[in-house]
């Protein structure tokens, strides 16, 4: 008999998919803080409020049923098993190494953020081309030089890069870290980046995310003047 909770990911038409891990990660969260609260049970309509009501209760349900059979009609979810369940598929059971190239003000308050927010992330390894910057410490880890990389690596068993350089330099820091055997990839620089399977990419364009809300202002009348 298969484990409820470690049952294989349906994806017969309401499969996971990229649009909707992003909301599983978010019920992750407040449903960790919830059962630390003394929660232990919650339905679609609480857990939506718990989200400030960013995604609806309709949306939630059809999420959490890719999971399997959690919920019961009229009592909701028992928190303590959906939260295993997530964390199975997000894959929060294990810890991950991260090695993050260039670390300048995006870099930095990216290593800071996420060491301080995500116990399941830590910073194994840095880089930097700058000599300011390169010999720095951070936490237990001493800023290396970008050329040095591929010693440092050869050290440290890192499962995720991050890319936080000028554009022009973005695509020969990822073939570097894809040569290394880093297979998962989070891109801050202005720019695609182009690898091959079974390399995966995530490409964050924060200039593109403004965009979308200066879209929505303008939309307003008198925005702006």
């Amino acid at each position: 008999m298969i484990d409820p909770i470690h049952q294989p990911l349906r994806l017969d038409g309401i499969g996971l998919n990229e649009v909707s891990i992003p909301r599983l990660y978010a019920y992750h969260r407040v449903l960790v803080q919830a059962h630390a609260a003394g929660k232990t049970t919650i339905t679609s309509h609480g857990l939506a409020a718990l989200l400030g009501h960013t995604i609806a209760s309709p949306q939630i349900r059809k999420d959490l049923s890719a999971l399997g059979t959690l919920g019961h009609r009229g009592r909701g979810y028992t928190i303590e098993p959906l939260v295993e369940r997530l964390a199975h598929v997000l894959g929060l059971e294990h810890d991950w190494h991260v090695a993050v190239v260039g670390f300048g003000y995006l870099g930095h308050a990216f290593t800071t953020f996420i060491a301080g927010r995500e116990r399941r992330f830590h910073v194994a390894a840095i880089f930097d081309a700058s000599p300011a910057i390169v010999g720095q410490r951070w936490q237990d880890v001493t800023v290396a030089d970008v050329t040095q990389m591929e010693r440092v690596l050869s050290h440290v068993n890192c499962n995720i890069g991050v890319i936080a350089v000028p554009a022009s330099a973005a695509q020969s820091i990822a073939d570097r870290l894809a040569a290394l055997g880093i297979r998962a990839l989070l891109n801050f620089a202005p720019t695609p980046l182009h690898l091959r399977a079974p390399v995966f990419v995530r490409n964050i364009d924060l200039a593109g995310e403004l965009s979308i809300l200066t879209h929505r202002l303008s939309a307003e009348p008198n925005v702006g003047e």
